[in-house]
């Protein structure tokens, strides 16, 4: 054997591998960062919209919304053709071989205005769709919604101000229109109520 003295036998002199050997150099592979992607910051609930401020400073202000947002006040016209105690006392009269119907031509056209109405709102949601997108708005609120009547005004405002910064305006008006369309019928029907309770005495009834 021709180990060299205090060598042990599986110790090559050429090329040591003992682990242990404070002289045998330790290499370390470099560390690589990797890049890191900003992401967008999320809004509410954890949404974020990548569509926001694509269409910055572009006018949404369109005849046909305001004209969708005023059209509640055109059921209130209804109101004036229909004789709500004269509804209630046919409604409450009971005659025996006596029929009052109380479909009365004043009912009649309260109905076909809030159809009238009803549809409208979902054609001007349409046109108003059309011109936002001819405007070149991204992706704007479907009109469809207009189904749901409120709820097309409402999704569309927020849709707007996300694309364009602005175009809230006719969300405060709508909200305006609605509450006094709310009270007006409200209390239309409440003193129509209180006319009928004055009524109710001298109503025929059946034996």
């Amino acid at each position: 054997m021709s180990d060299a003295p205090g060598q042990q036998p599986w110790q090559n002199p050429q090329n040591p591998q003992n682990p242990q050997n404070p002289q045998q150099p330790h290499q370390q592979q470099p560390y690589q960062q990797q890049p890191h992607q900003q992401q967008p910051y999320p809004g509410p609930g954890g949404y974020s919209d990548p569509l926001k401020g694509t269409n910055p400073g572009v006018s949404t202000s369109t005849p046909f919304i305001w004209v969708l947002v005023l059209l509640p006040l055109v059921q209130l016209i209804g109101l004036a053709f229909w004789d709500i105690p004269d509804y209630l006392e046919r409604t409450a009269t009971i005659t025996p071989g006596v029929y009052q119907s109380p479909f009365t031509p004043g009912y009649l056209a309260y109905m076909g205005i809030g159809l009238l109405v009803y549809a409208l709102t979902v054609v001007f949601a349409w046109l108003d769709h059309r011109a936002l997108v001819a405007r070149g708005i991204v992706k704007p609120f479907p009109w469809p919604w207009a189904f749901l009547t409120v709820v097309y005004v409402i999704g569309r405002s927020v849709v707007v101000k996300r694309r364009t910064g602005g175009g809230l305006a006719p969300l405060w008006l709508f909200v305006a229109v609605y509450l006094i369309t709310i009270v007006v019928a409200f209390s239309v029907f409440i003193s129509a109520f209180a006319e009928f309770v004055q009524t109710i005495p001298s109503l025929p009834t059946s034996p």
